[in-house]
């Protein structure tokens, strides 16, 4: 038996790289899936990979970064196969610049498609869900949100999601519906991108990691044996599987009744506010 036999899956942006593979480990694995795109010949090819492998598989093209756009899609899934078990909220697009050469059309373009795409598409699925009396959305954010060198916008929008996951979770606990995240490493155009805005800089972004190395994560955030994992983000890099911790108050801080702006120099100065996080995604220090 697959890990989604007799479910219903939604993944957005499953036209290529890492929505491609998400969508075809969901359907070998047992489920349903709606390829959602916003290019049409991308959709129906991954679409027709599935039939052809013996899976069931649908499409729904178009944008899911406006409310009807979103709905339209989650709507198309329990029109075809008669439920949404599951939602993979991958669709997103990519811009860099650097602060001072920021243009705020496409600022705007990647906050519409990544956060209020994943936003869109969450709250119409999770409506849905509570009706049918449960299931799994698995929103993808990334480690740029902690702070990565010309990602202002795509940070923004990813920080964005993983704060919806942590917030959807808080107000879903014990409905039987399930929120989670994953924070995803592969070689896709992305990439390349990437490695051709910063050059040398890029150290080789994600080189030799496949977008299959991903998926199996993801269908286990999907799957009823993760059922106890809510409001979490799992990071897959390459062949390492680990946790990104929640926001967090590091230590106990500094105590006084009457703060001035001496005293908080201070305080700082002292090392009593607790430790200067490093800028950017970094591995904590844990007692073992």
């Amino acid at each position: 038996m697959g890990a989604l036999d007799g479910k219903a899956v939604v993944v957005t942006g499953a036209g290529r790289g890492l929505g491609a593979a998400y969508a075809r480990l969901a359907a070998a694995e047992g489920a349903a899936v709606l390829v959602n795109d916003v290019d049409a010949d991308l959709a129906l090819t991954v679409a027709a990979q599935i039939t052809a492998s013996g899976g069931q598989a649908d499409v729904a093209v178009g944008t899911i970064s406006t409310w009807d756009g979103a709905g339209a899609v989650v709507e198309r899934c329990v029109e075809v196969f008669g439920a949404i078990d599951g939602l993979v909220n991958n669709a997103g697009i990519f811009r860099l610049a650097h602060p001072s050469q920021q243009d705020p059309d496409e600022f705007r373009a990647v906050i519409e498609v990544n956060l209020l795409g994943t936003a869109y598409c969450g709250l119409h699925a999770i409506r849905a869900m509570l009706a049918q009396g449960g299931g799994s959305v698995v929103n993808v954010t990334s480690g740029a949100h902690a702070g990565s060198a010309a990602m202002g916008a795509y940070g923004a929008s990813k920080g964005g999601v993983a704060s919806l996951t942590y917030c959807w979770a808080a107000d879903l606990t014990g409905t039987g519906v399930r929120v989670n995240a994953v924070s995803p490493n592969a070689h896709t155009r992305m990439a390349d991108t990437f490695e051709a805005y910063l050059g040398a800089a890029a150290k080789g972004q994600n080189v030799h990691k496949p977008p299959e190395q991903n998926a199996p994560a993801v269908i286990y955030l999907l799957s009823d044996a993760a059922a106890a994992v809510h409001g979490q983000v799992v990071r897959i890099d390459g062949d390492e599987l680990s946790m990104i911790a929640h926001p967090v108050v590091q230590g106990t801080g500094a105590q006084d009744a009457e703060w001035t702006v001496e005293k908080v120099e201070a305080a700082f100065a002292a090392g009593a506010v607790g430790p200067i996080s490093p800028v950017g995604l970094h591995r904590a220090q844990l007692d073992l």
